[in-house]
């Protein structure tokens, strides 16, 4: 995506600022900067496409005019063959940025059957540049941004290196040959190396295929990810991640984040195959003057064809004066190579079918080469994927499916970074934090500039409640792909986690400005609200996520729980039912339902002894189903459900709670214990409510700031017999944003202090509060 560049070859002498092509243009209410790829109005920044903003500036550039269908595709998409869909659509995602309308448009006119012009207002801004130096030097090193204590997503995280591997020899391997580039020379430049490695910012551009029936785009991008692979690995040079460089497909694309130094140097190259080779054409260039630094034409066998990211990726480390990275795993055969390669595009499209899809071609890639240690990690990934994306599995199921295939890829290559890191995020997913940094620690040493494997660190650390200790991490994450969403994602989590709502509040809409068509930066935002006890902001980025994507079950669940929250019955009756009618184990929203039925005691009583839940791994949802018969008088029902429950729990290695759910105000232990108490054996209660005592004491202290951490204690101290301090945190939990109290008058835990006058008083406050939001959220 290649934005609009008037200012035509960047190598050549600047014009002067009076006479310099627009980069900027007020354009009514907004200002578009063709530089940064940004709308901003007031406050408000918008990033677009920079195909997007080549297709505004061509607009700009000639206000009024019509401009045809053909004349855009000629000026805006000249380095791509496309239909005219592709301006249709364009066209119409400029108008929802702008806010125009097409029946009124105040914007983008349609002209039928021609084109479209531009009918605002518009007026060039013209920036006076610094002057370039003439001559061929290497630009100036760039040096990393300072750090700040609390980034927004526009500013740069600090660097903290972790230790780099020891250095190797290069393996260049077999069936190399170096071609003639440009007469038979391998083009250098004086002072290439000008840039030291450790300030070195790599972007690896995906491949283009020029080969002559155009078939094999998806092996020149999956070749250049193996290249963005193999150079994760140097202990100082920094190569960003896919999921940033892969938006861009040429250098000059990628000023803007060579501006704010993401970036100082950008590979590329060109990919032919025939029958029995493969030739690559690569060049890198320096950022920002786009100085041509080196480049070089390669070519293998086809038999080699997985020894060549490894090669590519010494050839321009050595070209940028930095040491070569050695192989981490035995060559493969050609077609597992090819076939893991089409899995990974399958994967990255982070949707269910393409889940699925990815699968199979690691099978297939496994059956061909059944040494092949990536497809093995590729598949177990898969199965985790799959857990996580609402695709039927529980957590055993995925335990049990997934770990076989991390064994066999570490029994392969037990040095291979990213199984290593998967064992490690296993491991995470199962609670097992210790033994899980034990996996990703050395994953990352390993490679140090994977994005993955910091997210996967990241996420660790978050879900043993250290969010403090997770944002390091993602905040290089983040300088290592400032265009990836879900990074993004993760430092809104680990900021609302933390308290930081500011900040989560930023990286949710850096989220949806990088990608809009994704549900969980709309969620986040409504995250936040709940975490701040602002429930109308809260439904509004569920309502807008799940416009977004309508099927994910959770999402509805979650609504659900905030309409109850509002007061609004027949809202959350219907998110109830959206979510039992996706999920594929419908139990918990059912539960959720039941809380309409509080008040109708008979109804309850249906609904609970209609119940069916799960044969196995859900014994929480036992145990809230034995509270409610609490809820009910029926002692002995309760009794009957809950004591096999409560057992296996406590046996199971797997816990059944986790900062998730205490964020979300629900703690399996400590509903045991509202049972146990009912039962009158309140003895076997309290060693229950140590343990959930402590959980909630070191999350506490390791920064988590949740305005259910003080509700979750008041009901411990209920249950202990003392009332007074349970009041004491309940209006703590409520100053903090908690507004759940309806529940007070149904929670078997909090039997001995619904009647105090101060939580009575408490509970009228909150009723107010909700009563402002719910009619705020209705206008």
């Amino acid at each position: 995506m290649q934005p609009f560049n008037p200012g035509g070859d960047v190598r050549s002498t600047e014009p002067d600022a009076s006479q310099a092509p627009a980069e900027q243009w007020l354009i009514g209410d907004w200002l578009a900067d063709s530089r940064l790829d940004e709308l901003r109005r007031g406050d408000e920044i918008v990033k677009i496409e920079p195909r997007n903003m080549r297709l505004l500036a061509a607009l700009a550039q000639r206000p009024g005019e019509v401009l045809t269908v053909d004349e855009l595709l000629t000026e805006v998409w000249a380095d791509l063959v496309v239909t005219q869909s592709s301006v249709y659509q364009a066209v119409s995602q400029l108008r929802q940025v702008l806010g125009d309308d097409a029946s009124r448009p105040r914007y983008i006119a349609t002209v039928p059957r021609k084109g479209y012009r531009l009918v605002a207002v518009v007026q060039p801004v013209r920036v006076p540049r610094a002057p370039v130096p003439a001559g061929p030097a290497a630009a100036a090193p760039v040096q990393p941004p300072a750090v700040s204590p609390a980034p927004q997503p526009a500013e740069v995280a600090a660097r903290t290196s972790p230790p780099g591997p020891r250095r190797r020899g290069w393996l260049l391997g077999g069936g190399l040959t170096a071609l003639a580039a440009a007469g038979g020379a391998v083009w250098w430049w004086p002072r290439a190396g000008q840039v030291p490695p450790d300030q070195v910012r790599l972007a690896v551009l995906p491949f283009k295929d020029t080969s002559a029936h155009k078939l094999e785009q998806p092996l020149a991008e999956g070749l250049a990810e193996q290249v963005i692979g193999a150079l994760t690995t140097h202990g100082e040079v920094r190569v960003l991640s896919r999921a940033t460089s892969f938006q861009f497909d040429s250098p000059d694309a990628l000023q803007p984040l060579a501006e704010q130094r993401f970036v100082t140097h950008v590979l590329g190259g060109e990919l032919t195959r025939s029958a029995q080779r493969v030739s690559l054409s690569l060049h890198l260039h320096g950022l920002p003057r786009l100085r041509l630094v080196w480049q070089q034409a390669l070519e293998v066998e086809v038999a080699d064809l997985s020894r060549l990211a490894v090669q590519v990726a010494n050839q321009a480390l050595q070209a940028l004066g930095a040491t070569p990275v050695a192989r981490a795993t035995p060559p493969a055969a050609p077609d597992a190579y090819e076939l893991y390669l089409t899995g990974l595009q399958h994967q990255r499209s982070a949707q269910l079918p393409g889940i699925l899809k990815a699968r199979e071609y690691f099978q297939r890639a496994i059956d061909r080469d059944a040494g092949f240690a990536p497809a093995y990690v590729g598949q177990a990934a898969t199965w985790i994927a799959q857990f996580h994306y609402g695709g039927g599995l529980s957590l055993r199921d995925m335990d049990a499916r997934a770990q076989p295939l991390i064994d066999r890829a570490l029994q392969l290559a037990p040095d291979l970074p990213l199984a290593q890191g998967l064992q490690g995020h296993l491991k995470a997913n199962l609670s097992l934090h210790d033994e899980a940094r034990r996996w990703l620690a050395p994953a990352l040493q390993q490679s140090p500039s994977d994005v993955t494997l910091l997210g996967w660190m990241a996420k660790n650390e978050m879900d043993d409640g250290r969010p403090v200790a997770a944002l390091p991490l993602l905040e290089r994450a983040a300088q290592l792909s400032p265009l990836a969403v879900q990074v993004q994602h993760l430092l809104g989590l680990a900021a609302t986690y933390a308290g930081r709502f500011d900040a989560a509040q930023a990286h949710y809409r850096r989220a949806m400005t990088l990608a809009p068509r994704h549900a969980n930066g709309a969620w986040g935002l409504g995250l936040v609200g709940y975490a701040r006890g602002q429930l109308g902001e809260a439904v509004q980025g569920y309502r807008k996520a799940l416009v977004i994507d309508p099927r994910r079950d959770a999402l509805w669940l979650q609504l659900g729980w905030l309409y109850l929250d509002l007061g609004l019955a027949d809202e959350a009756r219907h998110a109830f039912a959206q979510s039992e009618s996706l999920a594929a184990h419908p139990a918990e929203s059912r539960l959720g339902a039941a809380r309409l039925q509080l008040a109708d005691e008979a109804a309850l009583r249906r609904t609970l002894e209609g119940l069916k839940l799960p044969a196995s791994g859900a014994r929480e949802l036992e145990i809230e189903t034995a509270l409610l018969w609490v809820r009910l008088g029926d002692l002995s029902r309760a009794r009957r459900l809950f004591e096999p429950a409560v057992g296996l729990m406590l046996s199971d290695p797997l816990p059944a709670w986790g900062n998730w759910d205490a964020f979300n105000g629900r703690h399996a232990l400590i509903d045991a214990a509202a049972v146990w108490v009912a039962l009158g054996e309140s003895a076997r209660a309290e060693p229950l409510l140590a343990q959930a005592e402590a959980f909630l004491k070191r999350y506490r202290e390791q920064g988590n700031t949740w305005h259910t951490g003080p509700f979750l204690r008041a009901r411990i101290e209920a249950l202990r017999g003392r009332p007074q301090a349970a009041a004491a945190l309940l209006e703590e939990a409520v100053n903090l944003g908690w507004r759940r109290a309806w529940t007070v008058p149904h929670d078997p835990a909090l039997a001995s202090v619904r009647e105090l006058p101060r939580v009575v008083a408490l509970q009228s406050q909150v009723r107010q509060q909700v009563e402002a939001q719910r009619r705020a959220l209705i206008v």
